[in-house]
Protein backbone atom coordinates (compact mmCIF):
# COMPACT_ATOMS: atom_id res chain seq x y z
CA UNK A 1 0.00 0.00 0.00
CA UNK A 2 2.61 1.97 0.84
CA UNK A 3 4.65 1.71 -2.23
CA UNK A 4 1.73 2.12 -4.56
CA UNK A 5 0.75 5.68 -3.06
CA UNK A 6 5.07 6.07 -3.86
CA UNK A 7 4.79 5.41 -7.33
CA UNK A 8 1.28 7.63 -7.23
CA UNK A 9 3.07 10.28 -5.76
CA UNK A 10 6.02 9.98 -8.08
CA UNK A 11 3.46 10.16 -10.88
CA UNK A 12 2.32 13.80 -9.82
CA UNK A 13 5.86 14.76 -8.96
CA UNK A 14 6.89 14.33 -12.83
CA UNK A 15 3.44 15.40 -14.50
CA UNK A 16 4.01 19.07 -12.11
CA UNK A 17 7.00 19.02 -13.52
CA UNK A 18 6.70 18.59 -17.02
CA UNK A 19 3.49 21.34 -16.94
CA UNK A 20 5.88 23.81 -15.10
CA UNK A 21 8.19 23.07 -17.80
CA UNK A 22 5.76 23.96 -20.52
CA UNK A 23 4.59 27.09 -18.90
CA UNK A 24 8.37 28.19 -19.04
CA UNK A 25 9.48 27.22 -22.53
CA UNK A 26 5.83 29.19 -23.33
CA UNK A 27 6.38 32.41 -21.54
CA UNK A 28 10.43 32.48 -22.72
CA UNK A 29 9.16 32.23 -26.35
CA UNK A 30 5.93 34.79 -25.78
CA UNK A 31 8.62 36.95 -24.25
CA UNK A 32 11.01 36.62 -27.46
CA UNK A 33 8.06 37.33 -29.64
CA UNK A 34 6.85 40.83 -28.27
CA UNK A 35 10.39 41.75 -27.27
CA UNK A 36 11.68 40.89 -31.34
CA UNK A 37 7.81 43.21 -32.00
CA UNK A 38 8.79 46.18 -29.31
CA UNK A 39 12.25 46.39 -30.77
CA UNK A 40 11.09 46.37 -34.21
CA UNK A 41 8.64 49.17 -33.78
CA UNK A 42 11.01 51.24 -32.24
CA UNK A 43 13.48 50.55 -34.77
CA UNK A 44 10.85 51.78 -37.54
CA UNK A 45 10.18 55.54 -35.72
CA UNK A 46 13.75 55.76 -35.37
CA UNK A 47 14.09 54.71 -39.01
CA UNK A 48 11.02 57.47 -40.04
CA UNK A 49 12.68 60.11 -37.25
CA UNK A 50 9.57 60.43 -35.30
CA UNK A 51 10.78 58.59 -32.06
CA UNK A 52 12.88 61.24 -30.70
CA UNK A 53 13.58 62.58 -27.01
CA UNK A 54 10.88 65.34 -25.79
CA UNK A 55 11.71 68.51 -26.99
CA UNK A 56 10.90 70.39 -23.87
CA UNK A 57 13.59 72.34 -22.37
CA UNK A 58 13.30 71.63 -19.25
CA UNK A 59 13.34 67.52 -19.86
CA UNK A 60 16.52 65.92 -18.11
CA UNK A 61 19.44 65.59 -20.87
CA UNK A 62 20.48 62.40 -18.52
CA UNK A 63 17.89 60.99 -20.47
CA UNK A 64 19.92 61.66 -23.69
CA UNK A 65 19.64 57.23 -24.82
CA UNK A 66 16.36 58.58 -26.11
CA UNK A 67 17.58 60.91 -28.83
CA UNK A 68 18.11 60.41 -32.13
CA UNK A 69 21.16 58.80 -33.69
CA UNK A 70 22.31 62.37 -35.37
CA UNK A 71 21.11 64.34 -32.21
CA UNK A 72 23.31 62.14 -29.38
CA UNK A 73 26.33 62.90 -31.92
CA UNK A 74 25.30 66.76 -32.41
CA UNK A 75 23.12 67.98 -29.39
CA UNK A 76 19.50 69.05 -28.97
CA UNK A 77 19.52 71.89 -31.62
CA UNK A 78 17.86 74.24 -29.00
CA UNK A 79 20.96 73.55 -26.54
CA UNK A 80 23.24 74.76 -29.46
CA UNK A 81 21.08 77.69 -30.14
CA UNK A 82 20.62 78.82 -26.42
CA UNK A 83 24.26 77.93 -25.73
CA UNK A 84 25.24 81.07 -28.75
CA UNK A 85 22.71 83.15 -27.54
CA UNK A 86 24.10 83.35 -24.39
CA UNK A 87 27.38 84.89 -25.79
CA UNK A 88 25.90 88.12 -25.81
CA UNK A 89 24.97 88.02 -22.57
CA UNK A 90 21.61 89.84 -21.41
CA UNK A 91 20.46 86.56 -19.23
CA UNK A 92 20.27 85.40 -15.56
CA UNK A 93 22.40 82.12 -15.49
CA UNK A 94 20.87 80.06 -12.12
CA UNK A 95 23.58 77.88 -11.44
CA UNK A 96 23.65 74.57 -8.95
CA UNK A 97 26.47 74.26 -6.97
CA UNK A 98 29.01 71.88 -8.41
CA UNK A 99 29.55 68.35 -6.11
CA UNK A 100 29.16 67.73 -2.92
CA UNK A 101 29.63 64.94 -0.13
CA UNK A 102 26.12 63.77 0.51
CA UNK A 103 25.08 63.81 4.19
CA UNK A 104 21.32 63.11 4.51
CA UNK A 105 20.78 65.60 7.33
CA UNK A 106 22.69 68.47 5.35
CA UNK A 107 19.93 71.14 6.52
CA UNK A 108 20.71 71.02 10.32
CA UNK A 109 24.58 71.59 9.11
CA UNK A 110 23.48 74.43 6.19
CA UNK A 111 21.32 76.72 9.32
CA UNK A 112 24.76 76.34 11.13
CA UNK A 113 26.42 78.09 8.39
CA UNK A 114 24.10 80.55 6.89
CA UNK A 115 22.64 81.64 10.70
CA UNK A 116 24.84 81.04 13.44
CA UNK A 117 27.17 83.72 12.86
CA UNK A 118 27.75 87.46 13.17
CA UNK A 119 28.21 88.36 10.31
CA UNK A 120 24.79 90.09 9.48
CA UNK A 121 21.81 88.72 7.89
CA UNK A 122 23.48 87.92 4.45
CA UNK A 123 26.72 86.86 6.03
CA UNK A 124 27.77 83.78 6.40
CA UNK A 125 30.48 81.36 8.86
CA UNK A 126 32.71 80.23 6.65
CA UNK A 127 32.43 76.32 7.22
CA UNK A 128 35.55 75.74 5.25
CA UNK A 129 36.84 76.41 8.19
CA UNK A 130 34.56 75.17 10.76
CA UNK A 131 34.63 71.44 11.68
CA UNK A 132 31.17 70.52 9.72
CA UNK A 133 32.86 71.53 6.29
CA UNK A 134 32.49 68.82 4.67
CA UNK A 135 28.70 68.47 5.29
CA UNK A 136 28.32 72.03 3.93
CA UNK A 137 31.35 72.31 1.24
CA UNK A 138 31.97 71.08 -2.23
CA UNK A 139 33.79 67.54 -1.94
CA UNK A 140 37.19 66.93 -3.82
CA UNK A 141 35.31 66.23 -7.34
CA UNK A 142 33.04 69.07 -7.08
CA UNK A 143 36.11 71.81 -6.57
CA UNK A 144 37.30 69.71 -9.62
CA UNK A 145 34.08 70.17 -11.79
CA UNK A 146 33.84 73.86 -10.65
CA UNK A 147 37.41 74.81 -12.04
CA UNK A 148 36.93 72.76 -15.01
CA UNK A 149 33.44 74.94 -15.60
CA UNK A 150 35.82 77.71 -15.09
CA UNK A 151 38.13 76.69 -17.56
CA UNK A 152 35.86 75.99 -20.18
CA UNK A 153 34.19 79.72 -19.46
CA UNK A 154 37.65 81.57 -19.48
CA UNK A 155 37.83 79.80 -22.86
CA UNK A 156 34.74 80.48 -24.83
CA UNK A 157 35.07 83.95 -23.67
CA UNK A 158 32.01 83.57 -21.70
CA UNK A 159 30.29 87.43 -20.51
CA UNK A 160 29.77 87.04 -16.91
CA UNK A 161 28.42 90.47 -14.75
CA UNK A 162 27.45 90.44 -11.28
CA UNK A 163 27.25 87.81 -9.22
CA UNK A 164 25.11 86.29 -6.11
CA UNK A 165 25.76 83.86 -4.20
CA UNK A 166 24.22 81.86 -1.56
CA UNK A 167 25.88 81.73 1.90
CA UNK A 168 26.13 78.14 1.94
CA UNK A 169 30.46 76.88 1.27
CA UNK A 170 29.44 74.74 -1.66
CA UNK A 171 27.47 77.62 -3.60
CA UNK A 172 30.32 80.63 -2.33
CA UNK A 173 33.21 77.89 -3.54
CA UNK A 174 31.17 77.08 -7.36
CA UNK A 175 31.13 81.02 -7.77
CA UNK A 176 34.78 81.51 -6.85
CA UNK A 177 36.16 78.58 -8.41
CA UNK A 178 34.15 78.92 -11.71
CA UNK A 179 33.34 82.52 -11.93
CA UNK A 180 36.72 83.80 -9.37
CA UNK A 181 34.54 85.88 -7.16
CA UNK A 182 31.05 86.82 -6.45
CA UNK A 183 29.39 89.91 -5.45
CA UNK A 184 27.47 89.65 -2.73
CA UNK A 185 25.67 86.92 -0.69
CA UNK A 186 21.92 86.27 -0.13
CA UNK A 187 20.31 83.87 2.63
CA UNK A 188 16.71 83.90 0.75
CA UNK A 189 19.13 81.73 -1.72
CA UNK A 190 19.77 78.86 0.48
CA UNK A 191 17.37 75.90 -0.15
CA UNK A 192 14.25 75.78 1.59
CA UNK A 193 15.32 72.77 3.85
CA UNK A 194 17.03 74.53 7.04
CA UNK A 195 13.55 76.55 7.55
CA UNK A 196 9.88 76.52 8.15
CA UNK A 197 8.27 79.34 6.25
CA UNK A 198 5.24 79.82 4.14
CA UNK A 199 5.80 78.77 0.52
CA UNK A 200 3.71 81.55 -0.94
CA UNK A 201 5.46 83.85 0.64
CA UNK A 202 8.87 82.56 -0.46
CA UNK A 203 8.08 82.17 -3.90
CA UNK A 204 6.74 85.86 -4.05
CA UNK A 205 10.27 86.74 -2.22
CA UNK A 206 12.23 85.12 -4.66
CA UNK A 207 10.02 86.15 -7.55
CA UNK A 208 10.80 89.81 -6.58
CA UNK A 209 14.58 89.10 -5.62
CA UNK A 210 15.45 87.63 -9.31
CA UNK A 211 13.39 90.46 -11.02
CA UNK A 212 15.67 93.34 -9.14
CA UNK A 213 19.17 91.78 -9.73
CA UNK A 214 20.98 94.26 -11.92
CA UNK A 215 21.30 92.71 -15.69
CA UNK A 216 24.04 93.83 -18.05
CA UNK A 217 23.11 93.64 -21.85
CA UNK A 218 26.15 92.58 -22.97
CA UNK A 219 27.19 90.07 -19.55
CA UNK A 220 25.53 87.66 -17.96
CA UNK A 221 24.30 87.95 -14.13
CA UNK A 222 25.02 84.70 -12.35
CA UNK A 223 23.49 83.18 -9.20
CA UNK A 224 25.36 80.59 -7.31
CA UNK A 225 22.45 78.89 -5.57
CA UNK A 226 20.78 75.40 -5.23
CA UNK A 227 18.20 73.08 -6.70
CA UNK A 228 15.45 73.48 -4.54
CA UNK A 229 15.59 77.74 -4.91
CA UNK A 230 13.98 77.85 -8.29
CA UNK A 231 10.06 77.15 -8.37
CA UNK A 232 7.94 77.29 -11.44
CA UNK A 233 5.14 79.79 -9.64
CA UNK A 234 7.87 82.25 -9.70
CA UNK A 235 8.02 82.57 -13.41
CA UNK A 236 5.37 84.56 -15.89
CA UNK A 237 5.41 81.18 -18.29
CA UNK A 238 4.47 78.85 -15.52
CA UNK A 239 1.55 77.79 -17.25
CA UNK A 240 4.06 76.08 -20.14
CA UNK A 241 6.26 74.70 -17.47
CA UNK A 242 6.52 71.11 -15.50
CA UNK A 243 4.90 71.60 -12.35
CA UNK A 244 8.81 70.32 -10.87
CA UNK A 245 11.74 70.87 -12.48
CA UNK A 246 15.11 69.92 -11.55
CA UNK A 247 19.29 70.26 -12.30
CA UNK A 248 21.96 68.04 -11.61
CA UNK A 249 24.86 69.30 -9.55
CA UNK A 250 26.79 72.06 -12.13
CA UNK A 251 23.45 72.69 -14.07
CA UNK A 252 22.18 75.70 -14.68
CA UNK A 253 18.63 77.65 -16.34
CA UNK A 254 18.45 80.36 -18.12
CA UNK A 255 16.47 83.15 -16.64
CA UNK A 256 15.03 86.47 -18.45
CA UNK A 257 13.38 89.43 -17.62
CA UNK A 258 11.57 91.32 -20.13
CA UNK A 259 10.35 94.59 -18.67
CA UNK A 260 9.38 92.91 -15.17
CA UNK A 261 8.39 89.25 -16.55
CA UNK A 262 10.27 86.69 -14.77
CA UNK A 263 10.49 84.06 -17.52
CA UNK A 264 12.28 80.57 -17.41
CA UNK A 265 13.83 79.93 -20.87
CA UNK A 266 15.81 77.48 -20.64
CA UNK A 267 17.73 74.66 -19.14
CA UNK A 268 21.17 72.86 -18.91
CA UNK A 269 20.60 70.22 -16.76
CA UNK A 270 24.29 69.04 -17.29
CA UNK A 271 26.89 71.62 -17.75
CA UNK A 272 27.97 69.46 -20.67
CA UNK A 273 25.10 69.98 -22.01
CA UNK A 274 25.92 73.54 -22.47
CA UNK A 275 29.59 73.29 -23.42
CA UNK A 276 29.62 71.05 -25.49
CA UNK A 277 28.53 73.16 -28.57
CA UNK A 278 31.89 75.09 -28.17
CA UNK A 279 33.58 71.60 -29.47
CA UNK A 280 34.02 70.40 -33.12
CA UNK A 281 35.38 68.03 -34.61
Amino acid sequence: MKKGRYLELKMILKFLNIISSSLIISFTFLSLIIGIKYKNKISSLLQKGVYERPKSPFEPYKSEYRLNKSERFSGRELDKIWAKKLLNGGYILHFRHAEREKWFDVEKYDSLESDLHSNGVNGTRYAEKDYFSKAVCLSERGKVQARAIGEHLQNISFPVGYILSSPSCRARQTAELAFNKYSDLDRNLVHAGPYTEDINKRIELLRNLYLELPINDSKNTIVSAHNGVIMPQMFDNVASLPKMINLEEGGFYVISNKNGRLILEHEFDHFRSFIRHFYER
